[in-house]
C-alpha cells in the first residue's frame, strides 16, 4: 500500500512555562532589541550551544557536526555519541542501519551516510527492523529486499543485496601469515 507523502512543517512549535520575572525579561529583551520574542529565543540557543560538545569516546562534536537536513542522517549520527546518552529504540535503529550498510551508508566503513536512501527508507525505518526480525528464521535478507522494493517504488536503483562476500584473489585460499616463531 502506497503511503501519502508526510509533509514535513517549515517550522515547530514549542511551549514552556515561565516564571513572571522570566517572561518580563524575554519582552524587555525583546523589545530593546526590536525582535520578536521567537528570534530572541532562538538567537540565545545558537549562542548556547556554540558552547556545547558531545563526546562518542575519541572525538567531541559540536550541534553542527550532527546535524543534516534528513532527520535519518541525523539520528544514525546522534546515536554514535555516547554523550547524547542514545536509547534504545535509537541503538536498535543504528545497529540495524549498521547491518544493512549498503541502504544506509556509502561504505562499509560507515562514515558517511548515503542521504538519498535515508530519506526513503527512515520513514518505515521500525517497519523494516519488525519485518527483520519476524522473517529471520525464514529469510534473514527479507529487510533488505522489502527496503530494495522501497527505493525501487521511489524510482531509486537500489544496493546490491544480499551483499555479496568479498574475494580474496579471485577465490583462491588467502596466504598464511608466517610466525617469527619456529616451532621446536
Amino acid at each position: 500500500m502506497a503511503h501519502a507523502p508526510k509533509k514535513t512543517a517549515k517550522t515547530e512549535s514549542l511551549a514552556i512555562r515561565l516564571d513572571p520575572k522570566t517572561r518580563f525579561i524575554l519582552d524587555f529583551v525583546s523589545r530593546a532589541k526590536g525582535q520578536t520574542i521567537t528570534t530572541v529565543v532562538e538567537r540565545a540557543i545558537y549562542e548556547a550551544a556554540a558552547q556545547v560538545r558531545a563526546s562518542d569516546g575519541e572525538n567531541d562534536y559540536s550541534w553542527q557536526d550532527v546535524w543534516n537536513e534528513a532527520e535519518g542522517a541525523r539520528a544514525l549520527r546522534a546515536a554514535t555519541i555516547r554523550d547524547l546518552f542514545p536509547t534504545y529504540e535509537e541503538e536498535r535503529r543504528l545497529n540495524f542501519a549498521r547491518r544493512h550498510w549498503p541502504f544506509f551508508y556509502t561504505n562499509d566503513r560507515l562514515h558517511a551516510v548515503q542521504t538519498l536512501y535515508v530519506e526513503v527508507l527512515w520513514p518505515r525505518i521500525d517497519e523494516f527492523i519488525q519485518l527483520g526480525d519476524d522473517k529471520l528464521q525464514e529469510d534473514a535478507w527479507a529487510a533488505g529486499t522489502a527496503m530494495q522494493e522501497a527505493l525501487r517504488a521511489a524510482k531509486i536503483q537500489p544496493p546490491e543485496w544480499p551483499p555479496k562476500p568479498k574475494s580474496n584473489d579471485f577465490g583462491r585460499p588467502p596466504k598464511q601469515e608466517l610466525d617469527d616463531e619456529i616451532p621446536f
